[in-house]
């Protein structure tokens, strides 16, 4: 008979079941797997993410056979950057040796912002009478400040300050003739009254002679006649004054023409200051945005924006390495995603300066340290026509896609 107190030493049967422990089961294994589900998560994440930044073959091989696009999904996908070269007709231009370069639409002279008329820069704006994207011919008013009032007062003082000197010159040339006339008389008066002398001292010499009158009487005689004499001189030379062609004839009217003139200068000038509140147009194009409201002092951003939308060029930026495949009259194709036509230009202009690349792709990888060179490419008339609703957009442009044939 077995003794069931040592029961605990003998050997257990194998009945299917795990041994308890404590009475409970144990955790470490539901631990583990719980801890696999994020770990897959991350792994899953992570290989999709690797996948969209290199595109291995067979990634490309799957997007071949189905004909997904990446980023296809999405109205602003973030797998492709922009400008893509999608198209069997780009990859072969660049494989034959097209040179492609980024851009950006301008118009003809690019954007000028219009500050105020010189010393105006303490007036405010009164009236703006145009808006955004309306055409204005050259010298059109643009916006007018609120100093206008007192500078048109101005005129009106220098106006007045011209009749002023018209009516003194009238009265002048009036006076002048007066004492002409009087002078003149006086003249012919002095005259008879020289002759009158002239007799008497001769016949006070002839009874002078005869021992009759006494020689005070003949010296009297003598002296009235040097006076009148002299009179008549003096008379003679004032009327030589009022005619032309002596140096000293109508000095008084000279000098008060002298002050008509200066009162005309002074007019023109003030005339002149009234365009210091006005901005006008300088040449003919578009208003393409406005900076102040009326009231405000503009500040350093100016007036307005301007520029002439009818002729749009593309201020393409070339790689230094790039510029001697590049002529005057080369054919150019721009495009964007902002648009669906493909927009046509040449070759214009060819800058003379090696500068640091300005215009930048959205691609982070993008060499933003590169030595460019500026060339303007004139669009025609139908590609203007769509680049003048883009100022500043940036473009794709293609130089040289003919050697592809």
């Amino acid at each position: 008979m077995i003794d069931q107190s040592n029961g605990k030493n003998l050997p257990l049967h194998a009945n299917g079941t795990a041994p308890k422990v404590g009475g409970k089961v144990s955790k470490t294994t539901g631990r583990r797997k719980l801890f696999l589900i994020p770990l897959a998560m991350l792994c899953a994440f992570t290989s999709a993410v690797v996948g969209m930044y290199f595109q291995p073959p067979t990634l490309k091989a799957f997007f071949g056979l189905t004909g997904l696009e990446p980023g296809g999904g999405s109205g602003a996908p973030i797998a492709r950057p922009v400008n893509q070269i999608v198209t069997e007709q780009d990859i072969a231009a660049l494989d034959a040796g097209a040179v492609v370069a980024l851009g950006r639409l301008i118009p003809k002279g690019d954007v000028i912002t219009l500050a105020l008329p010189f010393s105006a820069s303490d007036a405010r704006i009164e009236t703006i009478p145009v808006h955004v994207g309306q055409w204005v011919e050259a010298g059109g008013i643009l916006a007018t400040l609120d100093n206008r009032t007192d500078l048109e007062f101005a005129v009106s003082a220098a106006v007045a300050q011209v009749a002023v000197s018209e009516a003194v010159l009238n009265q002048t040339r009036l006076s002048v003739a007066a004492s002409q006339v009087e002078t003149e008389a006086t003249l012919v008066r002095a005259k008879t009254e020289a002759d009158v002398a002239e007799t008497e001292m001769t016949r006070s010499r002839s009874l002078f002679d005869r021992g009759v009158a006494t020689q005070a009487i003949l010296d009297r005689a003598e002296t009235t006649f040097r006076q009148a004499e002299q009179e008549v001189l003096s008379l003679r030379a004032t009327v030589a004054r009022f005619h032309a062609g002596s140096e000293m004839a109508q000095a008084d009217i000279l000098l008060v023409e002298r002050q008509l003139d200066a009162a005309n200068v002074a007019l023109a000038i003030a005339r002149g200051n009234t365009e210091k509140a006005i901005l006008r147009a300088p040449s003919a194009g578009t208003v393409l945005d406005i900076h102040v409201r009326p009231g405000e002092r503009p500040g350093s951003n100016g007036v307005l924006d301007f520029g002439n939308t009818q002729q749009m060029t593309a201020e393409v930026e070339i790689y230094q390495n790039q510029i001697s495949r590049i002529s005057i009259g080369d054919a150019v194709r721009l495009s964007a995603e902002a648009f669906s036509q493909t927009l046509i230009g040449e070759v214009v202009e060819i800058g003379l300066e090696v500068g640091r690349q300005s215009i930048i792709d959205s691609d982070p990888a993008a060499n933003t340290d590169a030595r460019v060179i500026t060339v303007t490419v004139q669009l025609d008339s139908p590609s203007t026509a769509v680049a003048g609703r883009f100022i500043n957009l940036e473009v794709l442009a293609w130089f040289h896609e003919g050697s592809t044939e």
